[in-house]
């Protein structure tokens, strides 16, 4: 009965302060709860046992609060915990904060920010939305790990003084030094970083990134200091300036800005990196080499989109030697282009494509002048038209192509104009699908220095007429008795060509990639483009079996053309081609079994099995492929290869494993392998990677590529270049500064 009394009095001089206070009766009012409230002698407001102090979104919880009237403060002694109106707690001692609580000091404080991450210091002042902490330590780590009798984070930065900007959202350290395990590795004297709880892209300084280099006896380093613009809501611009000095060895200057712009319907990116020597007196020569690579994507309205790619470098290899990791670096040539396309524009389903095209090699053996260069490629396809159980469409294409000088392939200019018309009709009946098809193309070329025997160059206009005929009948049917839920679909396709072969006078600028496979094997005209155009009479036959889970195919031509250009340019030697078929199996894993055997020479031409499993362990994908070839019983190409990759599941949470590599059977080496390793906890990140690639010349060593990658919650990424090198070229060993996105990193949500 007591306590009940007792609650009841507290109560009512909660209310009596509430209301006596007309300073505290607004729209900011302050409510003071506790177990027992009193004055002291100086007619202080003393609140003690489970006390709390509420005002807005904001709360004090403490075992003694004592409120001096006169000077509006909260004065607190012991320790107590203070949550902001942006969910952020603080803990600490010996509190002092004014009536408002926009104004504190303490000691000891703990901050937990509301994304997790945690500072912690001997001393604090909060002025409004400025926090400083002296004798800071900030990490964004939750789990601790034990070293001897201390226990850290993962890593933390430790600062002589820490401000963070909790309107700005910025984090300011003076005399910061990280600890990764409770060990230093970075000091710097004055470091910005946006706050954890930045959600908005804001200007300034990056980390900066410092490497020494080692020539013999003489030193030189490199510096860069990235600075980020936001130039606006929607536009960003990355400058990083890298200064080569000291030593004698390179007194160079690399600069490089990186631009992304997000545009109505599009973006834009443009990627501008150029070396100079601005020290160099009487030097006029400000750019020795610079590339360029801008990416722009726009839909113009509804019809239209607009696409430029660009990837130009003033010398070979200058894209190779500053961007190793850009998939640019592999490739043979450089290509830039400008593409228009178009939908709907008569029809519902039409489509035009206009492209231009130029390409620069990009290797060292590579020669530029039999690059070609387009300008321009039209395409226009006319949708479909269904007329009278009819479906018809045309393609027209135009090309104009050119190159410095022929090869026995190509010709310096060549020039066309084709018109394809499709005219399909199906018919049901008999328990067949009956498809008759149509492909009429005519053509006219204009060739210039084609090589076509020896030194003969040939120059001169060609039309072409070319019509191909087909008749395809498809009967699917299920056994009653057996195999219900299978069924069997054979289907023989008749084709029918004029015959004449391909002209060596035309240059083949777009039926280069062409394979002998099921994927075609049906097609009328089975090249890739149309400069040569398939002239067989053929007769196509085979049957395909499919089920919810199974599918299999087994497919044959014979050729009645003596002549057929594309059957003999496949590696068939009769006119009756190699027998193609398959195997698929797809449910939780897939596996699939494709082959191509060579009936007059009884052997397995192609195989390939392809695996894909989901295990405990992880994925596990294997590929496996053996081809070969002979010529008179004598095997003159003899491939067998195994791709696997191995992407494990999380492994406690925080780790994962990959494998990969190609392995070739016949030589018994691995050509290629790759073993990667990562870590990623909810604050810090490991990535350890090593790629070996091996090649046929004995002379040649195999290049082995080792790299490793810290990454840091709300401070970046550092990574090594290859450390698998020599002892003397360990010595040009860089760090490279990277952006991050924090995503990677855990989430126990």
């Amino acid at each position: 009965m007591n306590n009940f009394y007792k609650l009841k009095i507290s109560q009512l001089l909660v209310l009596l302060v509430v209301l006596l206070s007309p300073s505290f009766n607004n729209a900011n009012e302050l409510l003071i709860f506790a177990d027992s409230i009193s004055y002291d002698e100086d007619d202080n407001i003393i609140a003690k046992g489970n006390a709390k102090i509420f005002q807005n979104d904001e709360i004090i919880i403490s075992d003694l609060i004592i409120y001096n009237k006169t000077d509006e403060k909260f004065i607190i002694p012991g320790q107590f915990t203070f949550k902001d109106n942006n969910k952020n707690f603080f803990e600490g001692e010996n509190g002092l904060f004014i009536k408002n609580l926009n104004f504190a000091e303490f000691e000891n404080p703990k901050i937990r920010l509301n994304d997790g991450s945690r500072i912690i210091g001997k001393k604090i002042k909060r002025d409004g939305n400025i926090d400083i902490i002296s004798k800071g330590v900030y990490s964004p780590c939750k789990s601790r790990i034990k070293i001897g009798n201390f226990i850290c984070p993962t890593w933390q930065l430790e600062a002589e003084k820490i401000l963070h900007d909790n309107q700005n959202l910025f984090l300011y350290q003076k005399h910061s030094k990280m600890r990764v395990l409770n060990t230093p590795v970075f000091y710097i004297p004055y470091i910005v970083t946006p706050s954890p709880l930045r959600k908005e892209r804001k200007s300034g300084f990056l980390t900066p990134s410092i490497s020494l280099n080692f020539f013999d006896t003489k030193t030189s380093q490199s510096i860069a200091f990235p600075y980020y613009f936001n130039i606006s809501v929607d536009k960003e611009l990355l400058f990083t300036p890298i200064i080569n000095y000291g030593g004698g060895v390179d007194s160079s200057q690399r600069f490089n800005f990186d631009y992304n712009q997000i545009i109505s319907g599009g973006n834009l990116k443009t990627d501008f990196t150029f070396d100079t020597n601005l020290e160099n007196q009487n030097n006029n020569k400000w750019i020795n080499d610079a590339s360029l690579i801008t990416k722009y994507n726009k839909n113009l309205n509804n019809n239209y989109r607009i696409q430029i790619d660009s990837a130009l470098e003033t010398s070979k290899n200058y894209i190779q030697r500053t961007k190793p990791n850009d998939s640019l670096s592999y490739t043979n040539s450089l290509s830039s282009n400008i593409i228009l396309e178009g939908f709907n524009l008569n029809r519902i389903d039409d489509y035009l494509k206009l492209n231009i095209n130029f390409y620069q090699t990009n290797q060292e053996n590579e020669d530029n002048k039999t690059t070609p260069t387009v300008l321009p490629k039209i395409y226009y396809f006319s949708g479909y038209s269904k007329k009278f159980g009819n479906v018809s469409s045309f393609n027209t294409e135009f090309y104009n192509i050119f190159r410095e000088k022929s090869s026995e392939t190509h010709a310096k200019k060549q020039q066309k104009i084709s018109n394809q018309y499709n005219l399909s009709k199906e018919i049901i009946g008999y328990n067949s699908k009956i498809i008759f098809e149509t492909e009429i193309y005519n053509q006219i070329f204009n060739t210039e220095t084609k090589l076509t025997n020896g030194n003969d160059y040939q120059t001169g206009s060609y039309y072409r007429f070319f019509p191909i005929l087909g008749m395809a009948v498809e009967s699917p049917f299920k056994f009653k008795k057996y195999l219900k839920n299978y069924t069997f679909s054979p289907k023989v396709n008749l084709t029918v060509t004029p015959g004449y072969s391909n002209s060596n006078k035309i240059s083949n600028e777009d039926s280069t990639n062409n394979d002998f496979s099921i994927d075609n094997i049906y097609r009328l005209n089975r090249y890739s483009g149309s400069d040569k155009l398939d002239n067989s009479k053929r007769i196509t036959y085979g049957f395909t079996g499919y089920s919810d889970k199974f599918k299999s195919s087994i497919l044959q031509t014979y050729e009645f053309t003596n002549n057929s250009n594309f059957h003999k340019e496949q590696g068939n030697e009769d006119n009756l081609s190699d027998l193609l078929g398959s195997l698929e199996y797809f449910n939780k894993n897939e596996l699939s079994y494709n082959f191509r055997y060579d009936l007059k020479n009884e052997y397995m031409k192609k195989q390939n099995i392809d695996s894909k499993f989901k295990t405990q362990v992880g994925e596990i994908n294997i590929s496996y492929l053996d081809q070969a070839s002979k010529a008179n019983e004598i095997i003159t190409k003899d491939t067998e290869t195994l791709n696997y990759s191995l992407s494990s599941k999380k492994i406690f949470n925080f780790s994962k494993i990959s494998l990969s590599g190609l392995y070739d059977l016949k030589k018994e080496i691995n050509t290629e392998y790759s073993i990667g390793y990562s870590y990623f906890d909810e604050c810090f990140g490991i990535n350890l990677d090593f790629i070996r690639k091996s090649y046929e010349e004995d002379n040649l060593k195999p290049q082995d590529i080792l790299t490793l990658t810290f990454s840091f919650k709300n401070i970046g990424s550092y990574k090594s270049t290859n450390l698998a090198v020599s002892e003397i070229d360990k010595q040009d060993i860089e760090w490279d500064s990277q952006t991050l996105d924090n995503n990677q990193f855990y989430n126990e949500k």
